[in-house]
């Protein structure tokens, strides 16, 4: 039997966490779960750099900045124009570089100006681009925002690039990308190449973590792949069918037997976390459904969050990362 634990984080460093085990029924299952009250941070620096593979999407983000929504056939100025490096993968390897991860990225982008400078700014942040692939007659990814200030909306136009195939996913480059490497991480996209690099990577005894952002062709045979699955607060009940987040996640989790952890950000709420475990034998535990833990762990995120703000205080968990650098 296995058992799932949930993990919410909490803003008070400082706290001692309330750990305490419960048992939760759902359909014919029952499953052990821990909850924690508050998260006291990473302090110990990794004693070398790691590397990580990502897969997935790479491209450039216009970010226009207007006071409202434009109307049909209006002309509106711009009040600000960024610039930015975009997609879910880029991103998320650019952070890990800045975490002093070694990050590799295994991409698709144009043989254009543009791609050149989605190249340069990776390398700049640390981020190995050796095994993007450049096509020649094709346009690079991106993705032009429409920030609006008076309703608070950023609506987005996306350009996507050419696709990557099954046969651009080579045994050479899946050799390259997988040696040494500790992790692969999947964005959800080019998932006919992805799911190559994610069954060699599983072969390999390599972890395999796959975001779920929201419902994507081929996405369901990547997540069969994954050792982690992150997604958005609204995927676990889009692809279940339940009606509330703790009957979807324990559905999502009896759906992926290889996965080893399931979190679903909740936003302003924290996150909530299921870690499968074996079950110690004679543990004891209190029935409890877990959508009432998660509403529980919620408010309690919410009233922590407005003490500390009702005492003027700031404090929140402290991560030092490989090279040394405090995140809060």
């Amino acid at each position: 039997m296995q058992s799932l634990a949930t993990f919410t984080p909490f803003t008070n460093a400082n706290a001692r966490p309330d750990v305490r085990s419960t048992k939760i029924p759902h359909k014919s299952d029952r499953c052990l779960i821990s909850r924690s009250a508050a998260f006291e941070g990473c302090i110990t620096q990794l004693p070398e750099k790691v590397k990580i593979v990502g897969c997935g999407s790479c491209g450039v983000d216009y970010l226009a900045s207007i006071a409202s929504f434009p109307k049909p056939d209006q002309k509106l100025r711009t009040d600000a124009l960024e610039v930015q490096g975009g997609g879910n993968c880029a991103n998320a390897l650019t952070a890990a570089a800045r975490l002093g991860l070694s990050p590799t990225i295994v991409t698709k982008i144009g043989g254009d100006g543009l791609g050149d400078g989605i190249i340069s700014e990776l390398n700049a942040d640390g981020v190995d681009t050796s095994l993007i692939i450049r096509a020649a007659d094709h346009p690079s990814p991106f993705t032009y925002i429409i920030v609006d200030r008076e309703g608070g909306s950023r609506t987005c136009i996306h350009t996507p690039g050419a696709p990557m195939t099954p046969e651009e996913m080579t045994q050479e480059l899946i050799q390259q990308a997988l040696q040494g490497t500790a992790l692969v991480y999947f964005d959800g996209r080019l998932t006919e190449a992805a799911l190559l690099l994610a069954r060699a990577a599983r072969s390999a005894g390599i972890s395999v973590l796959v975001e779920g952002e929201r419902l994507r062709p081929g996405l369901e045979q990547l997540l069969h792949e994954a050792d982690y699955v992150v997604t958005s607060a609204h995927f676990p009940q889009e692809w279940s069918g339940e009606a509330c987040i703790g009957d979807a996640m324990l559905e999502v989790a009896s759906r992926l037997p290889n996965a080893r952890m399931i979190i679903s950000t909740r936003g302003t709420k924290g996150s909530v976390c299921l870690i499968k475990q074996p079950v110690e034998q004679g543990q004891a535990a209190t029935e409890e459904c877990l959508q009432h833990i998660i509403d529980n762990l919620s408010d309690q995120l919410q009233q922590s969050a407005s003490s500390s703000s009702n005492n003027g205080s700031s404090s929140s968990p402290v991560c030092i990362s490989s090279n040394g650098t405090h995140i809060q």
